[in-house]
C-alpha cells in the first residue's frame, strides 16, 4: 500500500544544470521567445504541433507543463545565461520507457544546445524515473535532430513509414532508441561523427547548383520538367546495355523516379545532379550513393543528345569535389559492367584507379554479369 501511494504522489518540477545550460519549469516569462521559435521557419517544417501558435494554445501552455510534470512526464524550458534557447520533455509511452523531444530556438542554433540538453535529460530519465529505454522519433529530413541524438548515444532503428500526421499530412519518421550505459559524452563521439555533421548541415540547406567550369554545362536539382527527357535518355539503347533500368523505360518510370530521388534526399543518403545545358535542358544524371562509413558510389549516365563534349567528366569532377569538401567523404567508388569503354574513360579521367574487375555483381535485368571497380581519394582528384 505505501509503495503505491508513493507512486501516486505527483511529480515536482525538477531543475537540471546541464554544462552551461539549466533545465528549468515553464513560466509566463519565456512565452514570447517560444513563439518566436515556433515561428521559425526550420521549425514549422518539422514540428508536428498545429501552428502558427498562439490563442488558447499560448493562454493554456504553463499550466499544462504543470500538469504534465504532475503526471510524470518532465517538461523543460532549457536556458542559456537566463535567455531561452530550447525545450525538452520526456513522455511516458509504455512501461519502463519513455519518448523524448527536444527543440533548439534559431539563434542558439550551432552550440550543442540540443546535445548537452539531452544528456541531461536521458541521465534524469534513467536515473530519477528509473526508464529502461527512451526512444526518439523526427521527420524524415530533420537530419539536425537526427544528428544531436546519434551524437549522444542513440541508435537509428529505421524508418516508421507514414509514421506521423504533422497537421494532416502522413510523414515518415525516423525511429530509435537509448539505452541504460549508451550516453556519450561531450568526448565520446560516435564514429565517422565530422562526416555525419557535415552531412547535416548540407541536406537541411538548399541544394546548391554547381558551375562545372565546362562551358555551357551546370548541375542542379531534378525537376518535374526534365521527367520527358529523363526518360527518353534512360530508354535510349546505349543507356540500356550499361545502366538497370526497367526495361521498356516509360514516363511512369520516370514519374517513380523523381520521387525516389526526393525520398533519398530527405534520408541524406544520395546526392543526384542533373546535368543542364544553357537551355536548362536536362542533359544526364549524376549521382553520389552515400553510407554511414565515409564512403560513396558515383554513378553517372549523358543524355543522347549531349554525348561527346565532355561534361560527364566535368560533372564528375564537380561532384566528388563537393563529395570530399562538402559531406566529408573519405573515399568515392565507381563500377561499371566490363566493356562500357566510355564510363571507364570518364572515371579514369577524373582521377579514379581502376582496382580490378568483380565477378558477376547484380546488374538489373541482366542478372549478374562482371564489373569493373574503381576507388578515388581526395588526392586523387583530377
Amino acid at each position: 500500500m505505501a509503495a503505491g501511494a508513493a507512486q501516486s504522489v505527483p511529480m515536482e518540477p525538477v531543475t537540471l544544470d546541464a554544462d552551461g545550460l539549466r533545465l528549468v519549469a515553464w513560466e509566463q516569462r519565456h512565452l514570447a521567445d517560444l513563439a518566436r521559435i515556433y515561428a521559425d521557419p526550420l521549425i514549422e517544417r518539422y514540428l508536428v504541433m498545429p501552428l502558427p501558435w498562439g490563442g488558447p494554445a499560448r493562454d493554456r501552455f504553463v499550466s499544462l507543463q504543470v500538469r504534465h510534470w504532475q503526471g510524470g512526464n518532465p517538461r523543460w524550458a532549457v536556458e542559456e545565461e537566463g535567455v531561452l534557447v530550447g525545450s525538452m520533455a520526456l513522455t511516458k509511452s509504455f512501461p519502463s520507457e519513455l519518448t523524448i523531444t527536444y527543440v533548439t530556438a534559431p539563434w542558439a542554433r550551432g552550440r550543442g544546445v540540443a546535445q548537452r540538453a539531452i544528456r541531461a535529460a536521458v541521465a534524469f530519465g534513467f536515473e530519477r524515473l528509473g526508464a529502461k529505454r527512451i526512444a526518439w522519433d523526427a521527420i524524415v529530413g530533420n537530419h539536425a535532430s537526427r544528428l544531436a541524438a546519434l551524437r549522444t548515444g542513440f541508435t537509428v532503428e529505421g524508418v516508421a513509414r507514414s509514421g506521423v500526421s504533422q497537421r494532416g499530412t502522413s510523414r515518415d519518421c525516423w525511429v530509435g532508441g537509448i539505452l541504460p550505459g549508451e550516453l556519450r559524452g561531450p568526448g565520446d563521439p560516435p564514429e565517422h561523427y565530422a562526416a555525419l555533421k557535415r552531412q547535416a548541415a548540407f541536406f537541411m540547406g538548399d541544394r546548391p547548383e554547381l558551375d562545372t567550369g565546362a562551358a555551357g554545362l551546370r548541375l542542379r536539382g531534378l525537376r518535374e520538367g526534365d521527367l520527358d527527357d529523363l526518360a527518353a535518355s534512360c530508354a535510349d539503347p546505349q543507356t540500356q546495355r550499361w545502366v538497370p533500368l526497367p526495361r521498356p523505360y516509360t514516363r511512369a518510370d520516370a514519374d517513380d523516379w523523381f520521387a525516389v530521388c526526393r525520398s533519398r534526399w530527405e534520408r541524406g543518403r544520395s546526392v543526384l545532379y542533373v546535368l543542364a545545358d544553357d537551355a536548362d535542358r536536362y542533359c544526364g544524371s549524376i549521382e553520389l550513393t552515400l553510407d554511414e562509413t565515409g564512403e560513396a558510389e558515383l554513378g553517372y549516365f549523358a543524355s543522347p543528345w549531349a554525348r561527346g563534349r565532355g561534361w560527364t567528366t566535368a560533372a564528375a569532377r564537380r561532384l566528388c569535389r563537393l563529395g570530399f569538401d562538402e559531406l566529408g567523404l573519405e573515399r568515392i567508388v565507381w563500377r561499371a559492367v566490363v566493356g562500357n569503354e566510355a564510363s571507364r574513360r570518364v572515371a579514369e579521367k577524373t582521377g579514379f584507379t581502376v582496382e580490378g574487375v568483380r565477378r558477376r555483381m547484380r546488374h538489373g535485368a541482366d542478372g549478374r554479369v562482371d564489373s569493373w571497380v574503381g576507388s578515388l581519394f581526395p588526392e586523387d582528384l583530377a
